[in-house]
């Protein structure tokens, strides 16, 4: 495996990745509406939009460097979720599955 598939697979996972933290800061910034504090879940669905554009450009990424390597990368060791598990360690820290938006 080179370099490029190696990039690849990271970016993967960082993707897959940052869809869990964004499910649990949506849970959060849901509570925070639900209890009152607008600002603080205003704040928090920025840091949403925020980490979804950075999804959108390690997409874009992985795209370029797959259209560079001629093939679609993917990685062996993947989560329970399907998203690619083999360049990070154990986790230390929670994720929630709920998912909480309001319009």
């Amino acid at each position: 495996m080179d370099e490029l598939d190696k990039i690849a697979i990271r970016l993967r996972h960082w993707i897959g990745h940052n869809l869990e933290h964004i499910k649990a800061y949506e849970d959060v910034a849901g509570k925070m509406f639900d209890s009152g504090m607008t600002d603080a879940s205003n704040d928090i669905r920025q840091a949403v939009d925020l980490s979804v554009k950075a999804n959108e450009k390690f997409e874009s990424a992985l795209s370029y460097i797959e259209s560079k390597v001629g093939k679609h990368v993917e990685c062996s060791g993947k989560h329970e979720d399907g998203h690619c598990g083999s360049s990070h360690g154990p986790h230390t820290h929670e994720h929630k599955e709920t998912h909480h938006r309001h319009s």
